[in-house]
């Protein structure tokens, strides 16, 4: 349901404003502007971090409903509790630096992580075999030779290397790291970028970003 004009136009005349006096405080020297912009910003971080404090609830209230569907999704629902609480209380409790806290992150946390990107280079290979079932094209053709060389360069064969794809001084992983590099820093900018454009969307009054 649509809301009311008026509470639109307020909304966007809100948004426009606080967006406005950010840009001016970040490009210009004056000091009420640059005091509201740090007020501003201030105010958005307690909102943000208000938000994290409402989806945190709201993620635990979704898994303390699922105790009552079935022994995997309350078993899946308790991991997340006794992870939740043990990382919080770390944490808390013992600070970042402790070591309990640094053997949680070194041994847990990092592991995690690992996996995910491990599961990121299988759905990468199954897209690959995808892709070229249905047409071995030279966008193709360049995914695989890429994918390929990455593999030979990066991952450890036991007790041997090769010696043009391996080792530090080698061309392939000279040029994978120059070219990983090169494409991370586009994909930053390309984010930035878009974040940019998003941004003016919304300040203008283009875009809504509660789906109004």
């Amino acid at each position: 349901m649509r809301q009311p004009f008026l509470s639109l136009s307020f909304s966007t005349l809100i948004t426009f404003l606080t967006g406005t006096v950010v840009l001016l405080g970040y490009f210009t020297d004056l000091p009420p502007l640059d005091g509201l912009r740090l007020r501003f910003l201030q105010w958005a971080v307690l909102l943000s971090a208000v938000a994290l404090l409402v989806g945190v609830l709201n993620l635990a209230r979704v898994h303390w409903s699922r105790f009552g569907e079935g022994i995997s999704k309350a078993l899946m629902s308790l991991a997340f509790f006794l992870g939740f609480f043990v990382a919080l209380l770390a944490g808390g409790l013992l600070g970042i630096q402790n070591t309990v806290t640094r053997a949680l992150v070194d041994f847990v946390i990092v592991p995690i992580e690992a996996s995910l990107f491990v599961v990121i280079l299988v759905v990468l290979i199954y897209a690959l075999t995808r892709m070229v079932r249905k047409q071995l094209s030279a966008f193709n053709f360049a995914f695989l030779a890429t994918v390929v060389l990455a593999l030979l360069g990066s991952v450890p064969l036991p007790a041997t290397q090769i010696p043009f794809f391996q080792g530090e001084d080698s061309p392939i992983s000279y040029a994978l790291r120059v070219l990983g590099t090169a494409g991370v820093r586009g994909l930053l900018i390309g984010i930035a970028l878009g974040s940019a454009v998003t941004g003016l969307r919304v300040l203008f009054g283009l875009d809504r970003p509660s789906g109004e």
